[in-house]
């Protein structure tokens, strides 16, 4: 009998090694398993993110030269608006741009527009609006958004007071 009960100890003792033993066998392979998949996603967050965008080349400024521009609409009052419109667009001149316009209500109205950066190139269209009293200038070019080159279009709408002054009275 005491052959049995010593081989039931030993029996009792090898199962708690061997259960010790596995669940010890258990935590270091989810121990290991977790540091893999912390690296995993560390690898796979690497992946994912995007590269640093490179600055895309792009020159701002006013390149029409108005003193070419020779339509009989386009007089010298409102080439000398628009060209400190522009100029206080690409400079970020709030006061110059908001002085292009005839009050400063109109002005108001128009900050939306202010602001971004902007490479203007041509004046496509000059027109008249008779039933307005307005010339309209039509100004293209680009415009840098979100690291990325797209065209820009802007219509000057021009009139003159009481007084003769032309200003801008809306910019679409």
């Amino acid at each position: 009998m005491k052959k049995k009960a010593a081989m039931i100890i030993l029996m009792l003792g090898l199962v708690i090694v061997l259960s010790a033993c596995a669940d010890a066998t258990k935590n270091n392979s989810e121990a290991n398993q977790s540091t893999q998949q912390g690296s995993g996603s560390t690898e796979k967050q690497a992946a994912t993110e995007k590269p640093a965008e490179s600055k895309v080349d792009f020159e701002k400024g006013v390149f029409i030269d108005l003193e070419k521009e020779n339509n009989p609409l386009l007089n010298d009052q409102i080439k000398d608006v628009l060209k400190k419109n522009l100029d206080a667009q690409v400079s970020l001149d709030e006061e110059a741009f908001r002085s292009t316009f005839k009050d400063s209500k109109t002005a108001d109205t128009y900050m939306g527009s202010f602001g971004g950066e902007y490479k203007f190139t041509k004046i496509y269209n000059i027109s008249e609006d008779k039933t307005k009293d307005q010339i309209l200038v039509n100004v293209t070019g680009e415009r840098l958004r979100d690291n990325a080159i797209e065209d820009a279009a802007i219509t000057h709408y021009f009139a003159a007071d009481a007084n003769g002054k032309w200003s801008i009275v809306a910019i679409d």
